[in-house]
């Protein structure tokens, strides 16, 4: 099992599977979402890297799908330390529930990682053809079910859930592709908070617990904490994940293009 770029495993770590879901998914064509990423250890809170996602339409074998380009970069400051270039990009039906193809281009630290997927439903198969290191393409033929997901396709699936007919305490598992890999995540859901996030005040929030279960970054031991907008946006607001040394913080900074008003906050 070879490793996966770190930023990543942070965001798909909050994300779920095959849920009861809204007639129409909470997203469109136009939006654009920017994230910070903060470091913690003890009381020193810096920011560290962000993350912009970006979602269009496009056409894709004949047929209307949407386009999300995700890119996530260290701080210049922190270059000089441990540089981070992230460049993910996922093809997938409008309704978020099927995920067509899927590119990554990874730099972390000297570490490069290419994947590309193509997914075939007719046989079951996601045919992924992966570059560790400038080595040469490994061709790898991973088994596709309902509950596998790329890491971005995920994360807007994730968002067309309807968390209404969840109970607190309900926990559920799910798969999701990465290199030549699959891995199994669980999260609980663990009911309303209203939550104090930088920039944004107080805000209504849906709050999850999230178990990566086959290792890599994390180990299982504990449990990174994630935290949804409690409106119909269903935007990921915060997340935090312990790592060896500290914390690790993720915070929505900027937004553009949305569906529906993000109106979770509270208004003073």
């Amino acid at each position: 099992m070879r490793r996966f770029a770190f930023i990543s495993a942070l965001f798909v770590s909050v994300l779920a599977y095959a849920l009861p879901t809204k007639s129409t998914p909470p997203y469109q064509p136009g939006e654009y979402l920017h994230y910070g990423l903060h470091y913690q250890w003890g009381a020193v809170k810096t920011e560290v890297a962000q993350a912009d996602f970006s979602l269009t339409n496009c056409e894709f074998n004949g047929q209307d799908a949407l386009h999300l380009d995700m890119q996530a970069r260290t701080m210049p400051f922190f270059d000089v330390f441990f540089k981070v270039r992230e460049h993910f990009q996922s093809w997938f039906t409008p309704d978020g529930h099927t995920p067509l193809q899927f590119w990554r281009d990874t730099y972390e630290g000297g570490y490069t990682a290419v994947d590309r997927y193509t997914y075939d439903w007719e046989q079951r198969v996601i045919h992924a053809d992966v570059n560790f290191g400038g080595r040469g393409d490994e061709h790898y033929e991973i088994p596709l079910t309902e509950k596998v997901f790329d890491f971005c396709a995920l994360l807007y699936f994730f968002r067309t859930i309807d968390w209404t007919q969840m109970e607190v305490g309900d926990t559920f598992p799910l798969d999701f592709a990465i290199d030549e890999d699959v891995f199994e995540i669980k999260i609980t859901y663990e009911g309303r908070e209203l939550k104090k996030i930088p920039r944004l005040g107080k805000v209504h929030t849906l709050r999850f617990a999230c178990t990566l279960l086959s290792g890599a970054v994390f180990d299982g031991k504990e449990q990174l904490m994630a935290w949804i907008s409690d409106d119909d946006a269903r935007l990921l607001l915060a997340f935090m994940a312990p790592i060896r040394v500290g914390h690790v913080w993720g915070y929505l900074k900027k937004w553009e293009g949305l569906k529906y008003p993000f109106d979770a906050r509270v208004v003073k």
